[in-house]
């Protein structure tokens, strides 16, 4: 009986060679997109934000809920100095509040197990102070956390930045 085995020939070679250089183009694709999307959004954060500083007390931290999960969280600070009295910013990329007073921070697509331990201990944030483009957060250790200007809104809705507004009332 002689054997059914099936052996390549040129054009299952062929085949397999444009597969692995679909693979490739949508890789080196992706990754060009990634880095351009970051340089845009860098961008995008500087002629924005690149002006904007202030500093403050924390005096509230929230989790953002969405179908019932934390999803995203912002702090509530209570200004002590800021070279601007009021701005809003909300859009695919970034969002800001400061207004009245109370700046409201959204700090990144996180929940209690991912940056809440990191971030709830929070007492005091400094944000491009002589334009650093650093966010300083720092803890009742004395601790300094430094990250690099965000203002992400990922995971938020625009209604999301009102959610300081109650501790307006509360001040």
């Amino acid at each position: 009986m002689k054997s059914t085995k099936r052996k390549f020939n040129v054009l299952d070679w062929l085949i397999i060679v444009m597969f692995c250089l679909a693979v490739v183009f949508f890789s080196v694709f992706t990754i060009k997109n990634t880095i351009i999307s970051k340089s845009e959004h860098a961008k995008h954060i500087e002629d924005l934000y690149g002006n904007i500083s202030f500093s403050g007390r924390v005096v509230d931290f929230h989790y953002v809920k969405h179908s019932g999960m934390p999803t995203a969280a912002i702090m509530c600070i209570k200004i002590d100095s800021s070279n601007v009295d009021s701005f809003y910013q909300y859009d695919k990329y970034t969002a800001l509040k400061i207004e009245n007073g109370m700046v409201t921070l959204p700090i990144g697509g996180c929940g209690p197990s991912n940056c809440g331990p990191e971030y709830e201990s929070i007492i005091y944030v400094a944000v491009n102070e002589n334009r650093s483009h650093e966010m300083r957060f720092i803890n009742e250790a004395n601790d300094t956390l430094v990250r690099t200007l965000y203002y992400t809104s990922e995971n938020l809705k625009e209604y999301d930045l009102g959610i300081c507004d109650s501790c307006r009332n509360e001040e």
